[in-house]
């Protein structure tokens, strides 16, 4: 899948307009995460460390869509790619994991479903982000983009952590939670891989 992943991204940055959309879609996935961990384990004045994470996943929103604008060279940045199959896949992703998780806790537990859903989102984003780092054109995305893998970063780690010590406790493993995601994700790749192929063709014939 990472060449998939490394293909699609090559062939977007091909055409301004579909680099733009494409970040602006990543603004959102930002966005979406952010506001699900304030409507959980941040809906009430939360620990530092949450805190923190929820500040960098809205700072991350701010950064992609702020970058959309300067790419686009305007401030009105309204159009994604692939939305509806982005957003899927957080949504979906983040259903199933909690009742993945349930079902081999016993118990609804918000917190663990919170280190769940952000150890495997992480875990994309690692892939994901430095493949677009390598290909995008633009100097100042590749120069946030290495900023955001470095925040990113340094909270992934205990977050997994402490995600796979509770695991443990039930008597399962993080890679169930991940194949999930990449099942999940492949529906996301394969719709992003008609949508880029669709706009090229459009931009070829034009």
């Amino acid at each position: 899948m990472r060449d998939r992943i490394q293909s699609v991204l090559r062939q977007l940055v091909q055409v301004p307009e579909l680099e733009v959309r494409w970040l602006h879609t990543v603004s959102l996935l930002e966005f979406i995460g952010a506001r699900k961990i304030s409507r959980t384990v941040a809906d009430r004045h939360p620990s530092l460390e949450v805190l923190g994470h929820l500040a960098d996943e809205t700072r991350h929103a701010f950064t992609f869509k702020r970058l959309a604008c300067e790419v686009a060279g305007r401030e009105d940045v309204t159009e994604f790619l692939s939305v509806g199959a982005a957003s899927a896949w957080f949504q979906s992703l983040d259903r199933q994991l909690a009742e993945w998780v349930t079902g081999v806790t016993g118990t609804a537990d918000v917190y663990l479903h919170y280190l769940l859903t952000t150890a495997v989102v992480e875990r994309r984003a690692m892939v994901l982000y430095p493949l677009y780092k390598a290909a995008t054109k633009h100097a100042v995305v590749r120069e946030e983009l290495g900023r955001v893998v470095v925040e990113e970063q340094s909270h992934r780690r205990a977050i997994e952590d402490a995600c796979q010590q509770r695991l443990e406790k039930a008597g399962v493993t993080l890679e169930p939670a991940l194949a999930l995601e990449e099942r999940l994700f492949e529906t996301f790749l394969t719709q992003l891989e008609k949508d880029v192929a669709q706009a090229l063709a459009g931009a070829q014939a034009a």
